[in-house]
């Protein structure tokens, strides 16, 4: 099949091209898996993640509307599908029993080590505060510092897939940090203050 951007494979895709669907895809699997990964810290499930995030990418192609590139939006997906992941298994994790210490099973339990209400609040609060303080970004903004921060691109692949400078696409990324620092400085302060 013989497509000249990706624009063309999305269009394509949301009629039901299942060539143009599979193009697009694979042409992100490797940094989204590498993104999981990133998050995960294991192969295997990282690979789960990707796959329940390309699923869910799949049936939700018709709400694409372009206003972010498909990388930032299929990589949004990705962590998403990890956060979720990381969320269960702190959930599954309770108690473990341990051997006595005379080598004889005993009844000795060891806490877990799943985060107390409180700090599972805090974390969500803040992951919440983050994404929305992102979203919050000028578009330009965002797409750089999603593309670097998130995806994991390098400054120069940022500055090729922008159509950038390498000094300009600092600047952004500077601009966006700036930017997050103050949207999120009224959560840090809640936070000192508890």
């Amino acid at each position: 099949m013989q497509v000249t951007s990706e624009a063309e494979l999305i269009a394509q895709s949301k009629q039901g091209d299942q060539e143009a669907i599979a193009e697009l895809f694979r042409s992100h699997y490797a940094s989204s898996v590498r993104l999981a990964y990133s998050i995960l810290r294991h192969p295997d499930d990282a690979q789960d993640a990707v796959q329940a995030g390309f699923f869910l990418a799949f049936r939700r192609l018709g709400d694409f509307r372009g206003e972010a590139s498909f990388k930032t939006w299929i990589s949004r997906i990705v962590v998403n599908c990890c956060l979720l992941q990381l969320r269960e298994a702190r959930r599954r994790a309770t108690w473990v029993g341990l051997e006595g210490r005379n080598g004889t099973q005993g009844t000795e339990l060891m806490p877990s080590q799943t985060p107390t209400p409180e700090k599972s609040a805090w974390c969500r609060e803040i992951s919440s505060a983050f994404f929305a303080a992102v979203a919050r970004l000028p578009k330009h903004l965002r797409d750089t510092y999603t593309l670097f921060e998130i995806s994991g691109l390098s400054l120069r692949e940022v500055a090729t897939a922008l159509g950038l400078t390498i000094a300009a696409t600092k600047t952004r990324l500077f601009r966006a940090r700036a930017g997050l620092r103050i949207s999120l400085q009224p959560v840090w302060s809640l936070r000192r203050a508890r």
